[in-house]
Order: C-alpha cells, then structure tokens, then sequence
C-alpha cells in the first residue's frame, strides 16, 4: 500500500492537493471525451464525500477529476510502471495508491476505464470487482465498442476484444449486475480519430522490437506510454476539442460511437 495511509479522511482530501500538471501525460482527444462522460455520471449522482475504487488508472491523471468533485480514492493497476507513474505525479491528489487489490473493504463507486477488454476471463473479473461494491454501489466501465471496428490499436494494446451493447447486458448479468446507463461518447470525432490510431500504431508495429510483446506487456504499458510527436501533441489541445466533446453529448444516447461507457449496478433477487 502506499504510505499515503490506508484509510479515508477528510484531513486526507483537505490538506493535500492535486499537482496542477502531469508534463509527462498527454490528454489524448478520446481520453478527454471519456473523462468528461464519466464526470457527467458522478456529477448526476451527487458523489461528493463518497468512497471510490479505480482499478486500472494508468498514468493517474483521473485521481484530479475526482479531487476536485469531492471523492475519497482509492486505486490500484497493476502495472509497476502506472504506480510508479501516479506517485511521482500525483502525491498530493487526496488518493490512496494500493499495490494489492484491497480485502474485505466496499465502495460507493468502483470504476474501471479501458480495462475490461485486457482480460480474457472477463465474467469473473466482473464478479470480483462487483464484491467491492456497497449494497446501493455503481460500477461504471468503459470499453472500446463494436467488433467490426477492430484494429492495429486493439492489436498494440494487448485488447482480447471489443464489445456490442447486447454483450455487455448479457455478461453484467452473468456477473450478477444489471445496466442502468450506457453511453456512447465519442461519436462523431471516432470517424476521424479511428483510422489515424490505427495507422500510428501500425506504424510502431513494423518497429523490429515490437512481436516481443505478449498482451501483458503491451497492456501494462497502453495506460503510461506517452511517445508522441509535436503535431500530435499540438492537435490534442483541450481547447481544440471542447466542441467536439460537447457536440458528443448529443449523440450519448446512439450507438454510433466506437466506446462505450456505463454505469451497473447489483442485481436484486426477483428484479
């Protein structure tokens, strides 16, 4: 566990605040889309002084969202790399930083961004996560959509799949969780952003080192890897893509994006 403390505090949330800035992170146009669908959701729900687990944070820069709407973190990736990446960039974010999964212990809100699709065994990894939740919790995943969509960037980044919305409602409910919301946000910048991560990641697959990595390797590195030229760098600007990001809300409620994100919840008996 991180020596930040292995419990919630206001004293925690309070005294310490969030880094200003991460340069070693870049917000990527659909991770930007993704960030402010998520905070729509928590916002909506009234989530201020409530517990939260995120599994799979990557480089940590979400921990600031949610200092700033008022939530008591915790988290925990698995990738060495992402822990060590949040540490150093986010001391101060009022975030527990764990090395092990947490025994014993529930959350208002377990959250797992661009997780699911690393994971073969996807169903049971959905029961696990929903042990963490209190008896009123909500889980909210995102995953990338669509089967057909599939592409070099799935391949790079170590994905065993995609998912449609009707896969989706039928393993939640596999794993005893039932679908209140389900949004998809990136419609419509994926039908330019799809093709050009596909052919810069092709790019880097043609790199003489790059078989050598298995779907661990590649997953553990897809939430911190960072290696982007100046133009993109550029292009990624918040402010060049706050009106695509708020044209996307118009379109939450179709199925034309290319991600999905959702909120669940458990399962009654007899509902």
């Amino acid at each position: 566990m991180h020596p930040a403390g292995d419990s919630f505090g206001k004293d925690n949330m309070k005294n310490n605040q969030p880094d200003e800035e991460d340069k070693g992170f870049v917000l990527m146009p659909r991770y930007q889309m993704r960030r402010n669908a998520l905070k729509k959701i928590l916002k909506s729900a009234g989530c201020r002084n409530k517990t939260l687990l995120e599994i799979g944070y990557g480089a940590g820069e979400i921990f600031l969202l949610y200092q700033k709407l008022g939530l008591y973190v915790e988290g925990y990736d698995f990738s060495e790399a992402a822990y060590e990446h949040a540490s150093r960039n986010y001391p101060g974010a009022g975030i527990i930083l764990l090395k092990e999964m947490p025994e014993k212990k529930r959350y208002d809100y377990v959250v797992a961004c661009e997780v699911l699709e690393h994971i073969e065994n996807d169903v049971e990894e959905l029961k696990e996560w929903r042990n963490y939740l209190k008896d009123n919790g909500r889980m909210i995943i995102s995953v990338p959509a669509h089967q057909k969509r599939w592409g070099e960037s799935d391949v790079y980044n170590g994905h065993w799949r995609r998912y449609e919305r009707a896969e989706l409602e039928k393993k939640l409910a596999k794993a005893g969780m039932r679908i209140e919301k389900i949004y998809t946000y990136d419609f419509p910048a994926c039908l330019f952003l799809d093709g050009m991560r596909d052919k810069s990641r092709k790019r880097k697959m043609r790199q003489k080192n790059w078989k050598k990595r298995g779907r661990s390797e590649a997953t553990k590195k897809s939430g911190v890897e960072r290696n982007f030229n100046p133009v993109v760098l550029a292009l990624s600007h918040p402010a060049l893509w706050f009106p695509f990001i708020k044209a996307g809300e118009l379109f939450y409620d179709t199925d034309w994006g290319s991600a999905y994100i959702l909120v669940a919840s458990v399962r009654r008996t007899g509902v």
